[in-house]
Parts: C-alpha cells; structure tokens; sequence
C-alpha cells in the first residue's frame, strides 16, 4: 500500500509539478487515464500476483474483459496492472520507464505509446487481450467452474450487486449467514443453505453507529453451537465490537474491548468461549473470550500477523493463519530481530495449544498462502484455502500422516471456509463471472481428485523459474566467490592482461580491505538510514512537530446564481504537512473593496472538534420599491463567525456557530441615503446521513437536519428573530438505477424581525421569472435571511419565484429517477451522451403568516367545486444529462389545481437534485 502511494507521489509531480496549482499554472492539459493511474502504481509495488492473476483469468474467460481504453473502476488497478505486466514480459522492464517519459514529453498517451512501441494504443489493446487469452483460455478446459463441483446458493448477475461473502454455516447445515451489498448497503443475510432463499435480514450495516462497518475482508461471523445466535465483529462508532445476535428475536448484546480492532470470530463447540483477532498497538493476535466469567486472553502475543481462528472440535486447539514463519515461540526469535526486515507476504497454518500455549506450522510452503482451516469432527483433519498452483483452491491435510492433496480444482478462486459440525457440508466464496457469490460443497471430505498436485497456472510455472534462476545466479556468485578468492588479489589488471598492476608496495586503509560487494550492500543500506536520528540508547528521536504552511491549491473559478449571474473568484488554500491546519482565501473583485466579495477562513482539525473562525465581505446590487421603477441599492454583508462541527459518530454531527454581521444597505445615487443592521447570531444544527449516491442523485438511504438561527436586538440597528429549519429526505432504491425519492421541509421564524421564506421555482434557474418581476427584498434583515440563512425554498415546479412568501413554509416532494437512455451518439455532429437520466415528480407546498387564516382548499362557487386555495401542487416530468461538464437539468411542469392543469412550465437549470 505504501509503496503503491508513493507511485503516484512520484507521478504526480512527474507529471503535474506536485500540485494542481503547478499544473494549473503551467497549463498542464494532460490527464492520464486512470489505467495509468492506478496500474502502474500496482504493477510497481506488487508486479504481478496471484489475486490479480485469478481476477485477470475470470474477466477474459467469463467475456467481460474489456478494451484498455475501457479500463476504468477496479478494472483501472487490475487490468492496468496486467498491461504493464504485459508490456514488461514482451518488450522488458525499462519499456515500461520509455514509455512514461515519452508520454510525459509529448503530453499525449497515445503519441507516447506510438513513439515508444511503434503502435497505437488500439494495437497494443488488441495484442493484449489476445495475450490474455492465451494466458487463461487453456485453463477453461483444464479446470472446473465452482458451480460444477459445488452448488451455487447465490447470484450476484440477477441481483446486479457484487459482493455475497463471509458465509458461515450453521452448525446443523440448514442455514448460512453472509454477508452481502444486494441492496447497496453491507448487510447481513440469513438464508437456506438447501435453495438459497432469503430468510430474514439479521443486521442492516453502514447505516447507524452500532453497525457502522461490517469487516467484509476479514470476515467475523459464527453460529453459537445451538443454532440460535451469530456473532459477528463489527466497527461500532469509535470502536471495534462484538454483537451476539438472537435469530429470532433480534436482541443484540454488544462486548467491546480494549483493543484497536476485531476480525474473524470464532464460537468454541461448548459455547463458553469466542476466539478472534485482535489488533493493539499495531500488533494482530488471537484472542480468547470467556462468556461466563468475561475473562480475555492473548494466546500469541507477538510481532507477527495472525488471522482465521478457527477452533478445535475438543476445544483443546485453535487453528489459525500467520505470517510467522518458524518463529512459533519468542524464545526463537533473536534479539536484534527487526520486522523490516522480515517477509510477511507468505502466510502457513498453524495450531496454539489453550493450556500450554504451544504454537505448531501445520503446513510449510515457500512462497504462497494457506489460510482459512476449518476442523474434520473427528479433529484428525483441516480443510484449508491455498494458491500454490496459482488459483485459491481448497486442499486437505492428514494431521496424523502429514499428507496433504487437492479437493478442488477451481477455475475461480475461493475463499472463507465455513463447515458444519458433522463435517458433511462447507460454505465458501467464489469470486466467478464478475462478482462474490456464495456456494455449497457436500461430503468435501469424501471428494477425491485422483491426483496430489494440481497443475500449475502460467505465472506460478514462469514464477518458479525465475526463483530457480535466481537461486542458481547466487549459487554461481558464491562459487565464482570462493574460486577469486584464491588467487592473488594483490595483483589486477585494469589494463587487460598483458599489463599488470603489482599492489605488494601499497598500503591501503582498512575501508579497502574488507570484501568490496559487502561494502556496496553495505553502503546502500545506510544510503537509506536518515543521519542523527537515535539517541545515546538506540531510540529515535523525537523532534517537535514544526506548522509550515504550503500552498495546496490556487485556482480561479466561474459560477453561476440565479439572482446574480455569472460570477468569478479566485480561490487559494493553505494547509500544513498533517493536515491539522488549513487557511483559505476567497476573492471575487470587482473596481474596489467596496464592490467586491472576499473572505478569509482558518480551520483548526487535530481534535474531534474541528474548529473554524471566518472573516468576510460580501456586496450585491438590488432593485427596491416600485417594480416600475425601483431604486438600486448595493446591500454589503461583513463580519465574522466562530464555527464548531462535532462528530458524533460517521452519520451524525453536531454544527454550532456564532457570528457577528454588519448589514449595510446604500442608494446607489445618494450614498448617504441607506440603512444599516447589526446581528449577533448563534446557530445550532443536528445532521444524520446515511444516504448512499449513484451517479448523479442519491438513490439509497436518508439524511435529515434540523437548524436553529436567533438574535438578540442590538441597540437601535439590531434585528430580534428566531427561525428553525428541518429537512428530511429519503431514498427507495427500487431496482439497479431506479430509485424513489421523498422529501418534507418545513420552518418557521418569530420575533420582531422574522424572517420570509419566498417558495416556488427551482435552484440554479436559467431561465428564471419572478412573480410581478420584483425580488422581495426592500430591507437590511431580507437580505441578510437571503444570503446568511436561507434562499428561495424550492424545488417547486410549475411555479415561479417568490410565488407565495411568508413566515412559515411546508413542502413535499416525491420524485420517480429512472435511467432514459443508457447511451447517444450523435449523427452529424460528433455528439455523445450516456446515462442521460429521467424523473417523474409531484411537487406540493405552501407559504403564510397565520393559521387562521390558511385553507389548503376551498370552492370558489357551486360550480367550479373545489379548488386549491393556499396549497400549491406541481407536477411533470424531466432530464438529467451531463453537457460540457455540467449536469443540465431540464423539467416540464404544470400547476395542479385540484381541478385542472396549467399550461406547461419549462426550466433549465444547472446542479445535483435534492
């Protein structure tokens, strides 16, 4: 991982000069597509391996590879990976360099490729998809799909999610729990382990603070030996923590500890006990619970990673995955061992004695994985996931005989083992045409290959015998040592052979006496040791963190507001090296000061509060008095604010604030005709969102917030209000991209200067009207509510601007998003739009003073009938399509009376929906 981020450090200011600044200075052009982006940071931090290897064989003989063009997503990191890996294997190493430096000098990739390799960037796609085929084709008949030897319980295609793992099966076989994103979110599933059906949701996850993250990579859950809870380890809030879960009931029981993280529970036969990983002060070990007496205990204790506990049918043993090596104890392991040193990338199983805390290798492979064991009921047996012939595949191990053979000869890789107490049914994953789904073995410890080895794939066969070159080049360095180590090194010949150099005379200091290829090691070793950086004892040093503040972005900007037009600023932000602190600068001029908008922020964020002070100014231009002929007046916003945001947990947080503003409002023609506001206002706003956004829109989940703003009246140019704001939007995902979306706001606001919501329209209007072509603002305090709190209420179609106004406002909306046309190509014009989308909305609200005198309907006279009165309803139909960057909204509306529709409304507008 942090070799892959420093890539990208090095490419970034390879190609943009280190900051978006620079390359906005230097009026860098080129973007890299993003299977350069992430590809070339993977292919240099890992090359090529067995997880990517098996993703690459499932795309290419699965159909669904496609062009390097179109590699985009996960595609970007493991296809753009293959095409390096690809390109190293045909042209070598330092093509790979030629080819980043020429795209980098002809800022183009494709001049790049086609000056480097000779071919454009569609030949060497072309090439490349034929070399993955050849590579992957020969294993389609060679190996077996996992619904060929196993039942597939799962179907991530018709459900169009991507992920159904983490399966543990109950202990009679008659259920599995997984864990799955069918429906966006990761949620857990419980369902039949004979036909796959769903039976209940047990836990809906990334939504609230006690399931804020389920471990979907290290998977936690297990059955209690009865049947009648699972327990799986979760993120909760602040913490890692252990819910045990009753099926039927649902009544949870929470167990936290004090540790960093937990992964992978395991539930012990008797019931007593859980076995887990725990994470504390960076180290991973296996950890013991004791549900009666609530007692925990560290059974491995050391600097190496362990993972998948698994116990013992007596209870005696658990089973588990670590990268230790035969370091199975801290008495083998030196004194001046440094971690750094040590290759953690080759995981073993291995088994810890409960009593004796003796660790055993079960297992002992060189360069692969052997992870997640699961117990034969007799205990003489494991089942374990190993890749050493290049794809994860399910192996078998006689404890009593030490023999070891293949259960499974999978085409896809599998993953997470879970097995019932009679040993006749196993769960597993299997990442298989594009996605996780989960599958059933029966009888796996009857199943028999006919074969101890399976054959290797491509990579591991040329793998190997780059390792057995390898060891053969350092066997020949040591006898080529051994043989120049007896002749006389006090003679060389520089010069060739017919000139010799005699060195007998010679006194050489002692730095050239020692063996010059250990001093070559030796030197770029401690090349990369920083100098003074140990004390008298050996420790680092530690020096006091320095705030230095460095640009982080710089760069002007147009938008675009209704009222005010086209606007430009210029933006600059400042940060530290950590992040803790950050300066921004805003500036908008326009002739001088007075006319101008600036503003200066500071945000303080070490802490869980994360603090901010502003400074600001702000001018605008209005029309006020007679529509006909109003008198222009520039309004001025200045002051500053303290601001606080505390985060609760991930979806909620409290924002609190307190700011002092000057309001001026000046007659353009006699400045000294005006009026001037001064407002003390704290604020306080409660924010929940969970919301999930696809695209364009959010299509899953609900967020809400509810805000307060008061002021006291200061003095004779003081303003007295207080207003309360909610809004509350949910989200129905309804199927892939169709989705249905609910929303209700309402406030209100008293006091001697309350506040006047204008209701109708919509946000961003181009085209824009006005009710009686007048903005309603004829005040200091209306135009401090329109910028400081709250702007027109919408979206309300069918109706224009400031349609009704008052102190209090109520509006629903109800919108049907729907996918229109997936993808358009233009005829003449070189045209091409996709994901163009289409909602169906219902649009309904009102604005008033009093109650009394509100009527959401009324009869005008016997015949008309009844009619809305104060209630306004909108509806109709619109687009959502990405033009030049910006996403264009266009909608068609028509006013709803309760008794017949208006003529139709047209709007064009800039922006995201609600």
């Amino acid at each position: 991982m942090i070799h892959h981020e420093l890539v990208h450090a090095v490419m970034n200011d390879m190609f943009y000069g280190g900051s978006l600044q620079s390359a906005l200075i230097n009026n860098i052009q080129l973007q890299l597509p993003m299977w350069i982006v992430e590809g070339l940071p993977e292919f240099s931090a890992l090359r090529w391996d067995v997880n990517s290897d098996m993703f690459m064989r499932d795309a290419t003989v699965s159909d669904y590879l496609p062009p390097i063009e179109y590699l985009d997503g996960y595609f970007a990191y493991r296809g753009g990976q293959s095409v390096f890996w690809y390109i190293s294997r045909k042209y070598g190493d330092e093509k790979i360099g030629e080819i980043i430096n020429r795209i980098r000098g002809l800022r183009s990739v494709e001049a790049g490729i086609k000056s480097s390799l000779g071919i454009s960037l569609k030949e060497l796609s072309d090439r490349w998809v034929k070399e993955q085929k050849k590579l992957y084709w020969a294993d389609f008949s060679k190996r077996e799909a996992p619904d060929e030897f196993a039942k597939r319980l799962t179907d991530h295609a018709k459900k169009g999610n991507f992920y159904n793992t983490s399966p543990t099966i109950s202990p009679t076989g008659d259920r599995i729990a997984f864990i799955s994103d069918r429906d966006d979110y990761f949620d857990v599933f419980i369902m039949s382990a004979i036909d796959g059906k769903i039976i209940k949701k047990i836990v809906k996850g990334n939504r609230t603070k006690n399931f804020e993250e389920l471990h979907l990579l290290t998977p936690g859950l297990t059955w209690s030996p009865d049947g009648n809870k699972i327990a799986l380890a979760v993120k909760s809030g602040d913490r890692d923590a252990i819910f045990i879960i009753d099926v039927k009931t649902e009544k949870q029981q929470k167990i936290t500890f004090d540790l960093e993280g937990i992964f992978s529970v395991d539930w012990s036969r008797d019931g007593t006990k859980l076995a887990f990983v725990g994470l504390k002060h960076g180290q991973s070990d296996i950890y013991v619970y004791d549900l009666s007496n609530k007692t925990l205990v560290n059974l491995t204790d050391d600097i190496f990673s362990d993972a998948d506990p698994t116990w013992s049918p007596d209870g005696k043993l658990i089973y588990f995955s670590s990268d230790r090596k035969d370091f199975v104890s801290r008495d083998v392991i030196p004194q001046d061992f440094k971690m750094y040193n040590f290759d953690p990338n080759q995981y073993d199983i291995y088994s810890v004695d409960l009593e004796t805390r003796e660790i055993k290798r079960i297992t002992h492979t060189d360069y692969w994985d052997e992870t997640s064991p699961v117990v034969s009921p007799d205990g003489k047996k494991i089942l374990f996931i190993s890749d050493r012939n290049g794809i994860n595949n399910i192996y078998e191990k006689d404890l009593e005989t030490g023999l070891e053979r293949p259960l499974t000869n999978s085409l896809s890789g599998i993953y997470q083992l879970s097995i019932t107490y009679d040993g006749s049914k196993l769960a597993f994953a299997s990442f298989y045409n594009g996605g996780f789904d989960i599958f059933l073995l029966r009888q796996p410890f009857e199943r028999d290959l006919k074969i101890q080895e399976l054959e290797p794939t491509i990579f591991v066969t040329e793998f190997l015998k780059e390792k057995e070159r390898e060891l053969a080049k350092a066997k020949g360095e040591n006898l080529l040592g051994e043989s120049s180590s007896k002749t006389d090194t006090s003679l060389v010949q520089p010069y060739g052979s017919d000139i010799k150099i005699n060195l007998r005379s010679y006194i050489f200091a002692d730095v050239f006496r020692q063996d010059s290829l250990a001093m070559s090691i030796k030197s770029r070793i401690d090349s990369l040791r920083p100098p003074d950086n140990l004390d008298e004892s050996g420790r680092y040093k530690v020096y006091r963190y320095k705030v230095n503040f460095t640009p982080d972005l710089i760069y002007t900007n147009a938008s675009y507001s209704t009222f005010y037009g086209v606007l430009g600023e210029a933006f600059m932000m400042f940060s530290d090296m950590l992040g803790n602190h950050q300066i921004y600068l805003i500036t908008s001029l326009v002739f001088d000061l007075k006319n101008s908008d600036y503003a200066f922020a500071y945000f303080y964020l070490p802490k869980r509060i994360n603090w901010g002070i502003e400074a600001f100014h702000i001018a605008r231009f209005f029309g006020v008095g007679d529509q006909y002929y109003p008198l222009y007046y520039r309004y001025r916003l200045y002051g500053g604010t303290l601001m606080g945001s505390y985060p609760i947990d991930k979806f909620r947080r409290i924002d609190f604030g307190l700011g002092y503003y000057n309001v001026v409002g000046e007659y353009i023609d006699f400045p000294e005709i005006g009026e001037r506001s001064t407002i003390l206002m704290p604020s306080l706003t409660y924010v929940h969102d969970n919301s999930l956004w696809r695209y364009i829109f959010p299509s899953n989940g609900e967020r809400y917030y509810l805000s307060f703003y008061a002021s006291p009246k200061l003095g004779s140019n003081g303003i007295q209000f207080l207003t309360g704001i909610f809004d509350y939007r949910k989200y129905f995902k309804l199927w892939n991209d169709y989705s249905f979306a609910f929303r209700l706001t309402a406030g209100g606001s008293t006091g001697q200067n309350r506040q006047r919501f204008m209701l109708g329209g919509v946000d961003a209007w181009i085209n824009w009207a006005i009710k009686n072509d007048y903005i309603p603002i004829e005040s200091t305090a209306d135009f401090f509510f329109f910028e400081a709190i709250s702007g027109p209420i919408v979206p309300l179609r069918g109706y224009v601007y400031n349609e009704q106004n008052g102190s209090k406002f109520a509006l629903m909306n109800l919108e049907f998003r729907f996918p229109l046309i997936r993808y358009f190509i233009g005829g003449a014009l070189p045209l091409a739009f996709r994901n163009i989308m289409g909602v169906i909305f219902l649009d309904a609200g009102s604005a008033w003073d009093s109650w009394r005198s509100w009527r959401a309907f009324y009869e005008p006279d016997p015949f008309t009938g009844t009619v809305t009165k104060d209630l306004l309803i909108g509806t109709g139909y619109g687009f959502r399509i990405y033009l030049f960057g910006l996403l264009l909204r266009i909608d068609i509306a028509w006013r709803f009376n309760w008794g017949s529709f208006s003529k139709p409304v047209y709007y064009f507008s800039f922006g995201p929906d609600y």
